[in-house]
């Protein structure tokens, strides 16, 4: 089985406004329908389930009732008070879900923002093949820009060779069991500083691969990125 965790936790602060950013409309849809029938239509994916903010399940769900292909497909669950919970209660539900035979050592789990609606069939699959091949892997672009680093950004304290650095994408894919094996014995610190799902395998020393990006795979999260997914969408 192939398992996908649509992570639409965000409040959407960043953003501003009253509805959070997975909500709000993309070229007449809303971003959390375009990003779901990513997955729903992909022959890969097995299950779908979309991780949301407890005060809005029931708008969810009144939502996607107005896309039927959609809400027949996926699974709606409440998401953690951060990514890390949001992911555990993914873990949670797909495993109590598969009982009494239970998770297998080839099952498979997709993460993925709900914020990135320009996700490709192939990214998925892409990932997938990494996840099976390595037991984990990202989808990442190499990085155009130069980065520096400044620990109290101020002043520039290095500046790393941009050949070996790559900007981290979703989705994020691991075989299941070891993923939330490793979730769920990470301590309290440990899980404060998961800020991606892969930080998870590499924290226990797994590999994770890198997985087909793309530049136009962009999260949605500040005012500006509308005008841009807009274009993308059009």
């Amino acid at each position: 089985m192939i398992y996908a965790a649509i992570l639409a936790g965000g409040r959407g602060t960043r953003m501003g406004g009253g509805l959070p950013k997975q909500f709000l409309e993309l070229h007449g849809e809303p971003i959390i329908v375009r990003t779901l029938r990513k997955f729903v239509t992909c022959a890969a994916i097995d299950r779908t389930a979309v991780c949301i903010p407890g005060q809005y399940l029931e708008y969810t769900r009144e939502l996607l009732a107005k896309y039927p292909d959609i809400c027949k497909a996926v699974d709606i669950i409440e998401g953690g008070g951060d990514r890390t919970g949001s992911l555990e209660n993914a873990c949670k539900f797909f495993t109590q879900s598969a009982q009494p035979v239970g998770i297998s050592d080839d099952d498979v789990i997709v993460t993925h923002d709900c914020v990135r609606p320009f996700i490709t069939h192939e990214m998925i699959l892409s990932s997938i093949d990494g996840a099976r091949k390595y037991g984990g892997a990202t989808a990442a672009v190499a990085c155009v820009d130069t980065i520096c680093v400044s620990a109290e950004g101020k002043v520039i304290d290095s500046v790393p060779n941009r050949a070996e650095l790559y900007s981290v994408q979703t989705p994020q894919t691991f075989m299941m069991r070891e993923f939330c094996d490793i979730l769920g014995s990470l301590s309290s610190e440990e899980k404060s500083r998961v800020t991606d799902a892969s930080a998870v395998f590499l924290m226990r020393g797994r590999t994770v691969a890198i997985s087909e990006g793309s530049p136009s795979n962009i999260k949605i999260t500040h005012p500006s990125d509308i005008a841009l997914a807009q274009n993308i969408a059009e």
